[in-house]
């Protein structure tokens, strides 16, 4: 008897992994760009679809943010290939582009640092054969804070646990100890001669 539920049973664990493949294999294929957070812009008149999304999903001021666009078909929701393409980002006082883009797949990312937080504004030109389509996106760069002297690499917002804090604060008390016991060495040394 226990011979034929262990059987069963392992039928049931084969049988509901290929259903947990075969349903993220579905998942997958329908994406076009596989972050949490997607921006769309839906021009109907036009039949396009652009999808942009950033990684990392929380910017980090001065550390590259890849800023990815996918161009689609509406109707077939197929890549549309064979475009020109030119993405600007700003803050409203500084402007960067990223001119002559040659989108083969209908797929394609820039990366841009951020030199500040706050909101900036993506926009994107798409030319292809038959149309020309503007776009804007927002991207939010959360505040982060200076380096201090118990932190001098700070994470972004959020990501600093309890444990990193109490190591930081003991490696400076080693580090302070260190220097102290050195100094009361070097004193006593220099008061023998």
């Amino acid at each position: 008897m226990d011979l034929k539920l262990d059987n069963v049973f392992n039928q049931l664990m084969i049988l509901s992994g290929f259903i947990i493949l075969f349903s993220q294999s579905l998942i997958l294929c329908d994406a076009h760009i596989k972050e949490s957070k997607v921006q769309e812009l839906i021009d109907k008149n036009k039949n396009i679809k652009i999808q942009f999304s950033y990684s990392p999903e929380k910017p980090i001021i001065d550390t590259f943010t890849e800023l990815k666009f996918s161009v689609q078909d509406l109707d077939t929701g197929e890549h549309i290939k064979n475009f020109d393409a030119r993405a600007v980002v700003t803050n409203g006082q500084r402007l960067f582009k990223f001119e002559n883009i040659t989108v083969i797949n209908g797929d394609f990312s820039v990366k841009y640092l951020f030199p500040d937080d706050g909101t900036h504004q993506v926009l994107t030109r798409i030319n292809t054969n038959n149309s020309i389509l503007l776009a804007s996106f927002g991207v939010f760069v959360p505040h982060q804070s200076p380096p201090s002297l118990l932190n001098p690499f700070p994470n972004t917002p959020g990501q600093q646990n309890e444990n990193e804090h109490l190591f930081n604060i003991i490696i400076t008390i080693i580090i302070s100890i260190a220097v102290l016991s050195l100094t009361i060495i070097m004193i006593k040394k220099a008061t023998v001669r």
